[in-house]
């Protein structure tokens, strides 16, 4: 399947502006996947670094614009090229890198999206966790998780949650106003997505600050919308799959018709997703 990753394709000339979400929190519009930055005295904290490194040099630079704090330590939500393109820039300066036990391992065996190549030593993380751990900066208490114990988007996924602020940045489990690229070469799959997600809703209210892996930065109730998508097409496809019905004639059915205006415009075509789901589906369910 061939993807089009023009929804945040890099322009001739990059423009990445920092966004306030709280006293020291910011995000990043104008790279492809969004970059989450906690300033502070005790080290500043990088939520994934863009898609290479030349744009990562930018996004460094742009960080020394609100802070005087240099990136200290950088989390990877996962392995695909658009989050980890700007690790070895970060690692060369000494940043300490951190993902979960089997983003790491792809990161070291697997060619991956857009040609992209197995992580140099510099880019790796040199810090793991299998379930869960725990940060401590600056009085912000943040919390990282591989959600559901299960594989998502892939199998290596991370979640992290700045509970004093009460921001949550999803990765690649929430696309906002785009269909989800679900890696079933990486054990992702439509109902493990719809399962972290329904986790991940009851740890959230309503003054919950939601940043998707892409689209813009939201709440709640957009999340909310999203999962009870997700879950409808799921549900129409795994029927047409018990019935016996091929991918094409899936397709031609159009289980994702009443959402394509609103989530299949800009990334993922309606055909592209429905044979995802398919796909997942079939490789996953038993009986």
């Amino acid at each position: 399947m061939t993807l089009n990753f023009s929804l945040s394709a890099q322009q001739e000339k990059i423009n990445i502006e920092p966004v306030k979400l709280a006293e020291n929190i910011y995000v990043f519009k104008g790279t492809m996947s969004n970059s989450v930055l906690l300033a502070g005295a005790e080290g500043s904290l990088l939520i994934d670094s863009c898609d290479k490194g030349e744009v990562a040099a930018l996004l460094d630079k742009t960080i020394l614009r609100v802070t005087e704090y240099p990136v200290k330590y950088l989390i990877n939500t996962h392995w695909h090229f658009d989050h980890v393109g700007g690790n070895e820039y970060f690692g060369a300066n000494g940043v300490t890198i951190i993902g979960q036990d089997e983003m790491r391992k792809r990161a070291v065996t697997q060619p991956g999206m857009q040609g992209q190549s197995p992580l140099q030593k510099a880019g790796l993380p040199v810090i793991t966790y299998k379930n869960e751990m725990t940060m401590y900066l600056d009085g912000e208490e943040i919390y990282l998780f591989h959600p559901a114990n299960q594989n998502v988007h892939t199998d290596g996924d991370t979640v992290i949650y700045f509970k004093k602020s009460n921001i949550i940045h999803m990765g690649d489990l929430y696309f906002e106003g785009l269909y989800p690229y679900l890696d079933l070469e990486a054990g992702g799959w439509i109902n493990g997505m719809i399962a972290a997600n329904q986790d991940i809703l009851k740890m959230l209210n309503d003054k919950t600050i939601v940043i998707p892996g892409h689209g813009p930065v939201t709440d709640m109730k957009k999340l909310e919308a999203y999962i009870a998508m997700l879950s409808d097409i799921s549900a129409k496809v795994t029927k047409m799959i018990t019935e016996g019905k091929t991918l094409e004639e899936v397709k031609a059915l159009k289980p994702t018709e009443i959402y394509d205006e609103g989530w299949g415009k800009i990334f993922l075509k309606p055909d592209q997703f429905v044979e995802l789901v398919y796909k997942g589906l079939k490789k996953n369910l038993k009986g």
